[in-house]
């Protein structure tokens, strides 16, 4: 006599087992697929974000360099605020000295007055127009 009955019994088991975990198995490798074809086009996406990004910045450093020219700073100077170069004479230069000093000028009147300034000035090569 041959007993079937415990072998027809893991069958049962084994076969609906093995099928249920294909099945995962196979949905899982879609799932992945899908995921990482999705990852590629965000990241196609970002590329060409950055992109752009890249050219804005490019194109706002080039307008930054011609509003920053000197050209540019000087015509709008001389144009809106009515500036005008100085003569060499006019033109007074100060140099920075280093330490603490306190500030002398002389009292005398004379064109031989002392100023001695320590601190740093800033001197701009323009003048107001009557002056």
């Amino acid at each position: 006599m041959i007993h079937t009955g415990h072998r027809n019994m893991l069958s049962f088991i084994v076969k609906p087992l093995f099928i249920a975990l294909l099945l995962f198995g196979i949905f899982s490798i879609v799932w992945l697929r899908s995921g990482v074809v999705t990852m590629e086009y965000s990241i196609g996406d970002l590329e060409k974000k950055k992109m752009l990004v890249l050219k804005d910045r490019k194109m706002l450093m080039a307008a930054r360099a011609s509003l920053l020219s000197i050209q540019k700073v000087e015509n709008t100077a001389m144009g809106n605020f009515g500036l005008v170069f100085p003569d060499r004479v006019k033109v007074i230069h100060v140099k920075k000295q280093r330490g603490p000093v306190p500030y002398r000028a002389s009292a005398s009147g004379g064109i031989r007055e002392t100023l001695d300034v320590r601190r740093t000035s800033y001197v701009l090569p323009f003048t107001f127009n009557g002056q």
